[in-house]
């Protein structure tokens, strides 16, 4: 069977993970609006602890380590080293749930500041309630990363789609509910395990668990040992986060969230979306051509220069009235929206966020193309100096600019990272540096003049006063900017333009 394009796979990751990011916008702004700024700032603190172990545990370790191993093998030995990585999870999950509820009161103690503003007994209840959700996003983790490493994207692209919908029909139904309101993410978590099934079992990809090892195993593991050191200094990096963000008013950490899944949804539809495509490409790549390595990292390079950098700039351009927009629809229903304080954090931390999108989406192919050549020790030391200065600047530039330090930080350290690791993946690679920033100062001169149209377009309209107003400031906004920039695009010659209208022609 013909393997499809990375492009085209990356239209159908980028599709789901629309669904995905908006439905968890829905979520989100359900959430915000439903329950007072003291059960959110509660809850979302609650939520870090099983995600202090997810990236290792779930999507990041582990898809990025399995990948290559997994598509190293043939398939009778590919499907006994997934069901042994399945057996390994779900002792290491069994042991941290035990772990978690009984060490709930000293994780929450170490997110929180002395004598913050979140409510220290209600995070650790909301704790021991929501940690399960690890072990349910574990398990689809490892499903999602059998059937990208086979190329077959659309049900885990759209997996995340059931957990929001779990979320919020329970939201709906018990609105003023804290713990429904935890539990809801953890059938979440199990919903979006259950939909993947179907597609592992009609592929044949698994074969029954027949005990905790397989001779390949150990080189996951191994590879996974990368990812477990950076991610402690990540995690390390989020629990300085929390901790800052409980001495700033109360609603701060709700709108960071706010802000995050802006970044989120940008992020993953036009940056990590593309990369996994591509990723699972050079891992096929190493075994098959070799010689074309280069040249397929190149063209994913410039594919999501093409899709991140116009994202970033609308965030910008947008912060306000997209925030207003999402997160305070209730006002048409004649009732309260979200808190006023919760919304201005979120807007003060989502606008130097949009400078992040461009960086970070490029970083997320660049490092891969590490973990591709089982290449370890890099990735580790580039981490750990970004992940410092980032940490450093929070502490610098917070008690001047207050939540929008955190942002500003994140963008200044991501241009830092992406600059040193295009010089490093550059030389090891024989990328062809010139040809991608030459296509890189088309992207800029493009997205200038969509800037400037844009807030022209903006600047005529009248001050948003009501919520069709914030809509329809955005709906012109990203109309006005995207129609520029694509025209822009098109007089330039940019090649992304001409491959998109293709793929989509195909579909």
């Amino acid at each position: 069977m013909p393997k499809r394009s990375s492009n085209r796979n990356a239209l159908t990751l980028m599709v789901g993970t629309l669904g995905s990011r908006v439905s968890g916008f829905l979520r989100q702004s359900l959430l915000t609006q439903l329950f007072d700024k003291q059960i959110t700032d509660a809850f979302f603190v609650a939520l870090r602890v099983p995600n202090l172990f997810r990236e290792l545990l779930a999507e990041g370790a582990l898809t990025n380590s399995f990948i290559p191993i997994y598509k190293s093998l043939d398939k009778k030995e590919a499907r006994r080293l997934a069901s042994a990585l399945l057996a390994i999870l779900l002792i290491a999950n069994g042991l941290l749930l035990l772990l978690a509820y009984f060490a709930a009161p000293f994780i929450v103690d170490l997110l929180l500041a002395k004598g913050g503003n979140v409510d220290r007994d209600l995070t650790i209840t909301l704790t021991r309630i929501v940690f399960p959700f690890l072990m349910a996003v574990s398990l689809s983790a490892w499903a999602m990363g059998i059937l990208n490493a086979e190329e077959e994207f659309f049900a885990p692209a759209w997996a995340p789609v059931a957990l929001n919908l779990v979320a919020i029909i329970l939201m709906l139904l018990y609105p003023q509910s804290t713990t429904i309101l935890a539990w809801g993410f953890v059938l979440g978590g199990v919903v979006q395990l259950l939909v993947q099934l179907p597609a592992l079992f009609q592929g044949n990809y698994v074969a029954a668990i027949r005990g905790v090892w397989h001779p390949q195993l150990g080189a996951v593991l191994l590879l996974m040992v990368p990812f477990a050191v950076t991610t402690s200094g990540r995690q390390v990096l989020n629990v300085v986060t929390t901790n800052i963000l409980d001495t700033l008013p109360q609603g701060s950490v709700t709108g960071f969230q706010n802000a995050d899944l802006f970044l989120s949804l940008a992020l993953g539809l036009f940056g990590v979306s593309p990369a996994l495509a591509y990723y699972s490409r050079l891992s096929g790549t190493i075994k098959e051509a070799p010689e074309s390595f280069a040249d397929i990292l190149l063209n994913g390079l410039k594919f999501i220069s093409f899709l991140s950098a116009p994202a970033g700039l609308l965030l910008m351009l947008l912060a306000s009235p997209a925030v207003e927009t999402v997160f305070n629809w209730f006002t048409l229903l004649g009732r309260d929206g979200a808190d006023p304080a919760t919304l201005s954090a979120s807007v003060q931390a989502l606008f130097p966020l949009g400078l992040a999108i461009w960086p970070l989406g490029l970083n997320n192919l660049l490092i891969r193309s590490f973990y591709v050549r089982q290449r370890v020790r890099t990735p580790i030391v580039l981490t750990f100096i970004f992940l410092s200065l980032q940490g450093l600047l929070y502490y610098l530039l917070t008690p001047f600019l207050g939540i929008a330090g955190l942002s500003l930080a994140t963008a200044v350290v991501a241009w830092l990272q992406l600059f040193t690791m295009l010089i490093l993946v550059g030389r090891r690679e024989g990328l062809d540096l010139p040809a991608f920033m030459r296509h890189g100062l088309k992207i800029l001169f493009a997205l200038a003049v969509a800037a400037l149209l844009s807030w022209g377009l903006l600047s005529f309209l009248p001050l948003a006063q009501t919520w069709l107003m914030n809509l329809t400031r955005v709906i012109l906004g990203a109309l006005c900017l995207y129609l520029v920039y694509l025209a822009m695009a098109l007089w330039l010659k940019l090649p992304e333009l001409a491959q998109l209208s293709q793929r989509f022609r195909k579909r």
